[in-house]
């Protein structure tokens, strides 16, 4: 679990960054309102370099290398923390993970919230 723990939130990431292009992608835009709330979730840094407003590709490919560090910084962090025990495996590392990825989550979308209300969007 120490050696893949980072991996495998980046990995978890990824997939829902894929389900979440797939929803953007679909002709309806309740859709892709709900899409581009699940990438915000799998790549969080989006909002805080000024995506949707900036839709440059440096922004969105920064923001995929910075979220992709961050979730394997959070993966390796937890799994660290979960192995502390003397029994652990994948239920203590999602124990562990769940309260950084709610505050990463939180975090984004209150950037998101942010930026609508200075964008005048709100």
């Amino acid at each position: 679990m120490r050696q893949r723990g980072g991996i495998t939130a980046v990995a978890i990431s990824a997939a829902v960054a894929l389900v979440g292009f797939v929803l953007v992608a679909l002709p309806s835009s309740i859709l892709g309102v709900i899409g581009f709330l699940v990438l915000i979730a799998a790549v969080p840094v989006l909002p805080m370099l000024g995506v949707p407003a900036v839709s440059s590709t440096s922004a969105y490919v920064l923001a995929v290398f910075l979220s992709a560090s961050l979730w394997f910084v959070i993966g390796h962090v937890s799994a660290l923390r979960a192995t502390k025990r003397a029994v652990s495996g994948w239920p203590e590392w999602i124990r562990e993970v769940r309260p950084f990825a709610i505050g990463v989550w939180v975090g984004a979308i209150l950037s998101l919230a942010i930026s609508a209300v200075v964008l005048g969007a709100l």
